[in-house]
C-alpha cells in the first residue's frame, strides 16, 4: 500500500528519444546516475523512456545530439494536470454539494395528517415551541423522540400516538386519535351473486343458501349463495351471506403484433461520472451515445430542482430486428396469456387456449384467441330484507 501511495505521490515523464546509435544515450544516462525505469525500443534510432521528473534537468544536459520530446506525464503531475483541467466542474461540484447540505438540513414546512382541526391547530402550536417549524435546522433523532413523548404525554387523553416523519425538506406529523370503543355493530344482510357469466365449478358456502349446483351455467348477476334462509317456501331469517365462487369463463382476445422490433443489449463497458441535474437536464462527462444511469451517490433537494452526485454510466447498443412470422405468433401468445394472468388472482388460473384466427397485415400480425380460465366470480351484493306488514 506504501509502495503504490508512494508511486502515486511521484511525478514521472514518458519522453521519446530520436537519434544515432541509441545505446550510446541509454549507457550515457547510467554513467550520469539517471535511472530508466522503463525503455520501449521503436526502431535503432528511437526509443521511449520513464524517469522520475526530477531526473529531466540533467537529462537535458547529456543529450548532446539526440532529441527530447516529452510525450505524456505520470503520478502527481498527471493528477495536477487532470485536476486544473476539470477545476471548474470541482468547484461546480462541491459548490453544490455544500449548497444541498444546507438545504437537506432546512425544515420548508410542517405536514399535519389528522382530520380533527381543532387538535391539529394545538399540536402546530406544540410544535412550534419546540423548533420544529418553516426555516429551522431539523432536530436530531434522539430530539424528536423526546419532543413526541411529551407531546403525548400532554395530550394522553386525545392522542393513542403520533409520528413525525422527516420526508425531504419537510416533517411530516401523523396523529392518531385516542377513540372511545364503539361496541354497536350494524348487521347488513347481503347475497353472493355472479360478478361475470360462467359455468359454476366449485362454491365454497361459509353462510348463506346455495342457490345452483356444480356445471350449472350463470348469467351475471345471479344469485349463487343466498342471504334469505327459507323453509316450506317461506323466509325464516336473513343472514349476511359469504363463500367462495369459482367457475369456469372465457375470454375473446384480439392482438396485434408487430413484426419488426428493438433490442436493448448492454456491453461490457460502462464508467463513472460526476453529475450536476438541473430540472431535468444531466451536465456529465464522457457520456456513451446510449447508456443507463445508475446513481451511486445523490443529493438533492425536493424544494429545488438541483442535483449533484455520482453516478455510473452502463453503455448499451440498440439493436432494430425483423421477427419471423411464428416468432411473432409465438411472441403475439405469450403477451395474451401475461395480460391475463395479470388481471388473476395466485387461485385463479387458464385452463385452455385456441387460435380461432391469425393472419399477416402490412408489417404486423393479427391473432385471435379464445381463453378459458378457472377464476373466482362470486361477489356480495346488498339485499333488503322483505318484511310483512
Amino acid at each position: 500500500m506504501k509502495l503504490f501511495l508512494r508511486e502515486k505521490m511521484n511525478s514521472y515523464l514518458i519522453i521519446k528519444v530520436e537519434g544515432k546509435i541509441i545505446e550510446k544515450f541509454i549507457l550515457r544516462c547510467k554513467k550520469n546516475n539517471i535511472n530508466l525505469l522503463k525503455i520501449e525500443r521503436i526502431s535503432n534510432k528511437e526509443i521511449i523512456i520513464k524517469i522520475n521528473s526530477k531526473d529531466y534537468e540533467n537529462l537535458n544536459k547529456i543529450k548532446s545530439i539526440y532529441t527530447l520530446t516529452i510525450i505524456n506525464n505520470e503520478g502527481y503531475l498527471k493528477f495536477k494536470e487532470e485536476l486544473n483541467k476539470n477545476k471548474v466542474f470541482i468547484i461546480m461540484v462541491i459548490l453544490g454539494l455544500l449548497f444541498l447540505i444546507y438545504l437537506s438540513n432546512t425544515i420548508f414546512s410542517v405536514n399535519i395528517i389528522s382530520m380533527n382541526k381543532d387538535l391539529n391547530e394545538k399540536i402546530i402550536k406544540e410544535l412550534d415551541s419546540y423548533g420544529i417549524k418553516k426555516y429551522h435546522l431539523k432536530k436530531s433523532y434522539d430530539s424528536i423522540e423526546k419532543i413526541k413523548k411529551k407531546i403525548t404525554d400532554k395530550y394522553k387523553d386525545s392522542i393513542e400516538w403520533i409520528e413525525i416523519t422527516d420526508v425531504g425538506t419537510k416533517y411530516e406529523v401523523k396523529i392518531v386519535e385516542r377513540k372511545k370503543q364503539n361496541n354497536n355493530v350494524s348487521t347488513e344482510y347481503t347475497n353472493v351473486v355472479a360478478k361475470k357469466s360462467g359455468v359454476i365449478k366449485k362454491i365454497y358456502a361459509e353462510d348463506g343458501l346455495k342457490m345452483v349446483e356444480p356445471n350449472t351455467y350463470v348469467n351475471k348477476g345471479d344469485v349463487i349463495i343466498s342471504g334469505a334462509i327459507t323453509k316450506d317456501e317461506e323466509v325464516k331469517k336473513y343472514v349476511h351471506a359469504k363463500g367462495k365462487v369459482y367457475a369456469e369463463v372465457w375470454y375473446d382476445v384480439s392482438i396485434e403484433f408487430p413484426l419488426k422490433y428493438t433490442e436493448k443489449k448492454y456491453t461490457n463497458n460502462n464508467k463513472r461520472s460526476f453529475y450536476i441535474k438541473i430540472g431535468k437536464d444531466y451536465i456529465s462527462r464522457k457520456k456513451y451515445k446510449n447508456f443507463e444511469r445508475k446513481k451511486i451517490i445523490s443529493l438533492k433537494n425536493r424544494l429545488v430542482p438541483f442535483e449533484v452526485g455520482i453516478e455510473n454510466q452502463k453503455e448499451i447498443k440498440i439493436i432494430n430486428d425483423t421477427y419471423n412470422i411464428n416468432e411473432a405468433k409465438t411472441k403475439a401468445k405469450e403477451k395474451v396469456k401475461e395480460k391475463i394472468l395479470q388481471s388473476l388472482d395466485k387461485d385463479e388460473y387458464i385452463l385452455d387456449e385456441k387460435t380461432l384466427n391469425f393472419y399477416q397485415k402490412d408489417s404486423k400480425i393479427v391473432l385471435d384467441m379464445f381463453i378459458t380460465c378457472y377464476e373466482e366470480i362470486g361477489k356480495e351484493e346488498k339485499i333488503e330484507p322483505i318484511t310483512e306488514e
